[in-house]
């Protein structure tokens, strides 16, 4: 399942009451009140700070040795870390919680005569497990944001006395998708978006077998699905017998009154909730699993998704008979 990492980073602006010239040195200093941190790279108005895998390491895997937390037995973990670093990261990936706070960066966006507003963003160990594609148990993402947003207020309010300033929310997301013999993201997204279906689902193009057991399992959840597709007798070549068979079995599954054709529909599209996924692609095999090459944009805008399903009402006429 593709994750998206941004649904992991905490974002938050502070007004700090201290030179934009110390902000660094004090930061480092209530970071290492809570664990082991180091500078990563550092700018005149910016600079970030990563969770220190070496002493990390260290004081893990002494720990778990059994053996005396004394400096000794931490200089060799040390040693051993640099001997063999991926061995050692792979240690403190797999016993590390998915929620430790792992990078932090800031970007003094003005100078006051108060102090600065900054910007702080932090990134949890789960975003580093994914991007260095270490397996990990299925997490809950907001979860984890909230705790990192509560580290950032922790480190910037409870040890900088900064106040925290409230941003505009992002009313809008877009996100490109693929499919092609590499990859399958859009599927991916796909199969995401209908997992997470609440209320609706409202599809457009050619429907195959692929997706009709989770149909099944959503119509029977009491979920509403609807349908603008195309009926296969609409082909002039012969028409592929499991065309004909997937067409059939969407109709029973969904009831004529749920599903609607319209013989000039050549855009692509899925709506499940607040979320759509418009573009090149059909559901099924050809798109979701074979060669084909497709495009899509996944969006959450809430205009488009509002007029997307607007349209797709006024086209919708439904079936009288197969």
């Amino acid at each position: 399942m593709s994750v998206d990492l941004r649904k992991l980073i905490a974002k938050k602006s502070y007004l700090v009451t201290i030179k934009a010239s110390e902000i660094c040195e004090k930061l480092l200093e209530e970071l290492r009140k809570d664990d082991y941190w180091l500078i990563k790279a550092t700018r005149p108005k910016s600079a970030t700070f990563a969770l220190d895998y070496k002493e990390k390491y260290a004081y893990i895997s002494v720990a778990l040795e059994g053996k005396p937390m004394i400096e000794m037995n931490f200089a060799l973990k040390r040693a051993e870390f640099e001997s063999n670093a991926l061995k050692c990261y792979a240690l403190v990936h797999q016993t590390s919680l998915n929620e430790i706070p792992t990078e932090l960066m800031y970007i003094v966006l003005e100078e006051r005569i108060d102090g600065c507003i900054v910007k702080a963003i932090c990134k949890p160990m789960l975003y580093f497990k994914i991007i260095r594609h270490v397996p990990y148990p299925e997490s809950d993402l907001q979860n984890i944001r909230i705790e990192s947003e509560e580290f950032l207020d922790h480190i910037f309010i409870g040890g900088l006395g900064a106040k925290e300033i409230q941003e505009k929310v992002e009313e809008s997301r877009f996100e490109l998708l693929i499919n092609d013999v590499n990859n399958h993201l859009m599927t991916e997204r796909i199969y995401e978006m209908l997992k997470d279906a609440t209320t609706c689902v409202l599809l457009m193009g050619w429907v195959g077998t692929d997706c009709l057991p989770k149909f099944k399992e959503l119509k029977t959840a009491g979920i509403t699905i609807r349908a603008v597709t195309h009926n296969p007798n609409e082909r002039k070549a012969p028409v592929d017998p499991d065309i004909q068979k997937s067409y059939s079995e969407l109709v029973d599954i969904l009831g004529l009154e749920n599903v609607s054709v319209n013989r000039s529909l050549h855009g692509r599209a899925l709506i499940v909730d607040n979320k759509a996924l418009i573009g090149s692609m059909d559901l099924n095999s050809d798109s979701l699993s074979g060669e084909h090459i497709e495009f899509a944009i996944y969006t959450e805008d809430v205009d488009i998704v509002r007029s997307l399903r607007a349209y797709f009402e006024k086209m919708f006429k439904p079936l009288k008979e197969k």
